[in-house]
């Protein structure tokens, strides 16, 4: 009887927790044909021998083969936080029930084995039907001939299957560990229960702030002579940074803002202002889990757009060079038309790993606020029984939301303003240079990923709105 109850139980979580579970197998399985068409032209030895210059071709579509496996881990991981404590009421009356903590990590490892398959079929069914799709589109762009017929590897699918094991492999682990470290007593009051007044918020928010300024002198001070090793320490800086100022300046404004008479006669402000304040510490992390998504996302799409507007001029100036015999054809190891498949190839790629990135960061928001609308309900439940209406409801709720949202968004375009001397350096690497076409690609690009985020402002919004109703 227990060997058939345990299955049946994760069975009908994952069906009453359909709304947290779908958009999360939904953007999985999203993933994994990313990563299966990736995965397909990596091993692909045709395309390499029947394309010229398609083994540098390969070499390129594999850095973005071994790179998308270190975005996939902590965004799992940062998803599945929001997934186990939207159940955590769940799991706790399942301990007080009588399951031990044994048969709950069973439950889990259940539910996790059914997503990683559904996942599996879904992001593998997509991949090979899509990746004809873009295995031609490549060759058309590369001007190379529709004879190339695409071939299933067997190499791409073990590849696929490996890497999002270890990733649900992690996910089991993390339920687990949650499961035996948690009494069911704290689990109920998990979802309810705010954070302790926080200390030291001023030297956490001049920690944060010298942080950022020290990345931004060091981009602002690198200049040409940029290197990856200061491009990492910068990123370090402005990620501990990023959350020191989210924690400790957000802190401290609550503070001073509870403490002015306004908190006490309006209202609106004493519901945003408590809400924001009942999980300073949770919302520090995940504005800075949003913003650093979305530099991914920005920067990698100021990249895009560089090469997309910088290619012409790029391949003019080679051929030019070429005409006028600077560049020799019997000692260069590039000509235009190699210059053109390899702009082609970083094209393909970075449209790839923007969708990538652009999924997790509207993943994130979804989940944070799906999250905090669980949370919330209760409060604002009590919040009209004592006399708020269901319009001061509303607009309390959007007042907070754009307060969450503007934060890393505007945190998000400071960043790549900054950043842009790392931009420039990069995109001078491969001779894309002219300063018309770098503002305007990371122009052009602010305002995209700006319009995209507003569009997940308003469907989280609506989501929250649906949640606290």
């Amino acid at each position: 009887m227990r060997n058939r109850l345990l299955p049946r139980l994760a069975l009908r979580g994952l069906c009453g927790s359909r709304r947290l579970y779908l958009p999360f197998i939904l953007a999985t399985s999203f993933m994994a044909m990313v990563y299966f068409v990736i995965s397909a032209l990596v091993y692909n030895q045709s395309f390499a021998q029947s394309i010229p210059n398609g083994g540098n071709i390969q070499l390129l579509m594999s850095v973005g083969y071994f790179l998308m496996p270190v975005v996939l881990v902590p965004f799992l991981v940062y998803i599945y936080s929001y997934l186990l404590k939207n159940r955590s009421r769940e799991l706790a009356l399942y301990a007080i029930l009588g399951l031990g903590r044994r048969h709950i990590a069973v439950i889990l490892l259940i539910e996790n084995a059914v997503c990683f398959v559904i996942c599996l079929l879904l992001g593998l069914g997509a991949g090979m039907v899509f990746c004809p799709l873009v295995f031609c589109g490549l060759l058309a762009a590369l001007g190379q001939p529709a004879g190339l017929v695409w071939t299933l590897s067997a190499g791409a699918v073990l590849g696929v299957v490996k890497v999002f094991a270890v990733c649900f492999a992690v996910l089991v682990v993390m339920g687990v560990w949650r499961a035996a470290r948690t009494q069911p007593a704290s689990l109920l009051r998990e979802q309810m229960q705010g954070e302790k007044p926080m200390r030291s918020r001023a030297i956490i928010a001049v920690m944060g702030a010298g942080c950022l300024i020290a990345a931004y002198l060091l981009s602002a001070t690198s200049g040409s002579s940029a290197t990856l090793t200061s491009f990492m320490l910068a990123l370090l800086l402005v990620i501990l940074g990023t959350y020191g100022v989210f924690t400790g300046v957000s802190a401290e404004v609550l503070r001073r803002l509870r403490k002015g008479a306004r908190f006490y006669e309006d209202a609106s402000e004493f519901v945003v202002v408590s809400g924001l304040q009942h999980r300073m510490r949770k919302n520090a992390a995940g504005l800075t889990n949003i913003c650093l998504f979305s530099c991914a996302a920005l920067f990698t799409l100021c990249c895009s757009f560089s090469v997309l507007f910088g290619q012409d001029a790029v391949i003019a100036r080679v051929g030019q060079a070429l005409a006028e015999g600077q560049i020799g054809l019997n000692t260069a190891a590039v000509d235009a038309q190699e210059i053109s498949l390899m702009f082609t190839t970083l094209d393909f790629l970075g449209v790839f790993f923007v969708l990538v990135f652009l999924a997790c960061t509207a993943l994130v928001l979804y989940y944070r606020q799906l999250a905090e609308g669980t949370e919330d309900a209760g409060r604002f439940r009590i919040l009209r029984a004592v006399g708020l209406s269901d319009e001061m409801t509303s607009r309390t709720a959007r007042q907070q939301l754009r307060v969450v949202f503007l934060l890393p968004l505007g945190g998000t375009l400071l960043h790549i303003a900054f950043a842009f001397p790392f931009f420039a350096t990069f995109m001078g690497l491969i001779s894309i240079n002219a300063p018309s076409v770098l503002i305007g690609s990371v122009a052009a690009a602010m305002l995209v990923f700006c319009v995209f985020y507003l569009f997940c402002y308003k469907v989280s919004t609506r989501a929250y709105l649906r949640t606290i109703a």
